[in-house]
């Protein structure tokens, strides 16, 4: 048994462990892949066309967007990416175009020499900065002296409409608003604050406007957290963590198993002993196991912790079953 299939450990290859004060519980940061939104198995290609801004034309800002996409495509190494600019030229060097926006109308005109490719086009439905400026009452401090904060507080906005078509067959795999908003604010006592940097916050925008786009079209990673839980009369809830801290899931996951069939216990510490294994089970590829372990959990002891770790248990089963379809 691979236990260790669909999870790694977060940060230097290695589990962060934390005791939580006050309850009996240790928690495990782990990192698990997400499939991607749009599975796009079979393509190999990904053309990228022009993103227009509010006006319909090719600004600054929208090929800022349009770069920073096509730089993580090419990041990732996923696909064979052929940029705008690629397109451009081949498209003169056919004779099928002179300018213009690369876009959905030209994609029937590009298929025809690239083949089988997801072509993305888009446009920016929001790029907008607000800030307010202001001030608090006035106040004396301990020692008499008087204080005035004036403040600054900005929000930057950015969305992008984005489609994908398959070019071969014209056909549309996914539209999707990518959306990012970043906020910032400076203030000072009794004189006008610093300005806020507004490129900074465009340029997070813009980064995660692009990290969205690849989790709509490639698997990806997060890291989520485990709460597993222990008990002082139960020391082999405390021996498996332990071995899960080490990254040893399938020793820590046999132990638990035999745990559960341990003679003595009360049926509240059975339950946590089914609920650990099943936990452990649920961030290890054994989805089926899992759901049936935390089953067996709810009906030794209905608990909140319990049925909110099977629905997930349930979720992370679909999430394993549209990646494998993704990675086959």
């Amino acid at each position: 048994m691979n236990a260790n299939a669909l999870i790694k450990p977060a940060g230097c290859m290695f589990l962060a462990f934390m005791l939580l004060s006050g309850c009996a519980t240790q928690s495990l940061n782990l990192t698990v892949t997400r499939p991607a939104e749009v599975n796009l198995k079979g393509f190999e290609k990904i053309a990228i066309g022009d993103i227009a801004d509010q006006q319909g034309e090719v600004s600054t800002h929208s090929m800022d967007i349009s770069d920073r996409i096509t730089s993580v495509l090419f990041e990732s190494q996923r696909f064979e990416v052929m940029d705008r600019q690629h397109i451009g030229t081949l498209l003169k060097e056919h004779n099928l175009t002179a300018s213009g926006l690369v876009n959905e109308k030209t994609a029937a005109e590009i298929g025809e020499f690239i083949g089988a490719a997801v072509f993305v086009f888009g446009r920016i439905q929001t790029d907008k900065y607000d800030e307010e400026v202001g001030k608090d009452d006035a106040w004396t401090d301990r020692n008499g002296n008087y204080r005035q904060t004036f403040w600054r507080r900005g929000l930057y906005q950015l969305t992008v409409h984005v489609s994908l078509v398959d070019l071969k067959t014209s056909k549309i795999l996914a539209i999707k608003d990518l959306s990012a908003a970043f906020k910032s604010s400076t203030s000072a006592d009794k004189q006008t604050p610093e300005k806020i940097n507004v490129d900074d916050l465009y340029t997070k925008c813009v980064e995660q406007i692009a990290n969205d786009f690849m989790k709509t079209i490639a698997p990806y990673q997060v890291t989520v957290v485990a709460k597993f839980i222990t008990d002082s009369k139960v020391p082999e809830l405390a021996q498996a963590i332990a071995h899960f801290k080490a990254d040893d899931f399938e020793t820590g996951i046999s132990l638990l198993e035999s745990t559960t069939e341990k003679d003595g216990l009360e049926t509240t510490q059975k339950a946590k002993a089914y609920y650990n294994l099943g936990l452990a089970q649920m961030y290890s590829g054994l989805n089926d196991e899992a759901v049936e372990n935390l089953q067996k959990a709810i009906s030794l002891e209905p608990k909140s912790m319990y049925t909110n770790a099977l629905a997930q248990a349930k979720r992370e089963k679909e999430n394993a079953d549209k990646l494998k379809q993704q990675q086959q």
